[in-house]
């Protein structure tokens, strides 16, 4: 007589237990990846905004100079402000600008009072903040100013804050032609 012979068919107890040790740590994995994920896009938020901080304060300078140089081409006083000064060079220390929250508002000036208007520009009473201490540098002329109408002028804008810790900075530096 024939005999016929049964074949097991499935999966024995250490297989199943391999494939889900094998698994558990591919999501651990997944799981660690996804942390260091967003640990990355807040540190790049962070960058983000204090280079649109230091920015904005090179394109205010770089306004105010536009303006100086105009009004002084029109034979009109020009206003001066903290920022832009009569004599260029004259200013090599390094100066606070003004500390800014999170968002990249300004909400403090350089002397640490709070920016006029600043419940208006900020009304969420937790980010009138400040995060970011931004300060600039106006490098001085090696020697005597250039005397000619059109000068140059570098601007260093140094924006530091603390990030998990550790403090970070960024600078930027741009030259101005006025």
């Amino acid at each position: 007589m024939l005999r016929t012979q049964r074949k097991d068919s499935g999966f024995s107890m250490v297989e199943l237990l391999m494939a889900a040790f094998i698994m558990a740590i591919g999501i651990l994995g997944l799981t660690a990846l996804q942390v260091v994920s967003l640990r990355q896009a807040s540190q790049g938020r962070e960058r983000s905004t204090a280079t649109r901080v230091a920015s904005s304060v090179l394109q205010r300078a770089q306004t105010e100079g536009q303006h100086y140089y105009f009004a002084k081409a029109s034979a009109v006083t020009p206003a001066m402000t903290a920022l832009f000064t009569a004599s260029p060079g004259a200013n090599v220390d390094e100066t606070v600008y003004g500390g800014f929250n999170v968002d990249g508002i300004q909400v403090t000036n350089a002397d640490g009072s709070a920016v006029s208007n600043l419940a208006t520009l900020v009304p969420d009473v937790n980010k009138r903040t400040p995060i970011y201490a931004t300060t600039w540098l106006r490098r001085a002329y090696a020697g005597t100013a250039p005397t000619s109408t059109v000068q140059c002028q570098e601007l260093l804008v140094n924006v530091v804050w603390n990030e998990e810790g550790q403090v970070k900075s960024l600078t930027m530096s741009r030259v101005f032609r006025y």
